[in-house]
C-alpha cells in the first residue's frame, strides 16, 4: 500500500443523515491537502458553496492521510 492524501466532504449538520464521505481530490502531501480542504471551507463561507445532496446545507472539507507501513524483514 502506498501513502496517500485526499480531501473529503461531508454534511456540516449535526441533523443530517447524510453519513457519505466522498473523497474530493488526491493530493501530492499532507500540507497540500490541508490547504486545500482549509481553502474549500473558507469558498462555503464567502457564498461559493457545495451543497449537502440530502439537506442542501454546505459541506465540510477535511484532509485524510493514509500512511502506508513500512516494510519489515524478520
Amino acid at each position: 500500500m502506498n501513502s496517500c492524501y485526499k480531501v473529503r466532504a461531508c454534511c456540516s449538520t449535526a441533523h443530517c443523515d447524510y453519513v457519505h464521505h466522498s473523497d474530493v481530490i488526491q493530493t501530492i502531501n499532507h500540507e497540500s491537502s490541508f490547504s486545500f480542504a482549509m481553502m474549500m471551507n473558507e469558498w462555503n463561507t464567502a457564498g461559493v458553496r457545495m451543497k449537502c445532496p440530502q439537506c442542501g446545507q454546505p459541506m465540510f472539507f477535511y484532509p485524510v492521510s493514509y500512511i502506508a507501513d513500512p516494510v519489515t524483514f524478520a
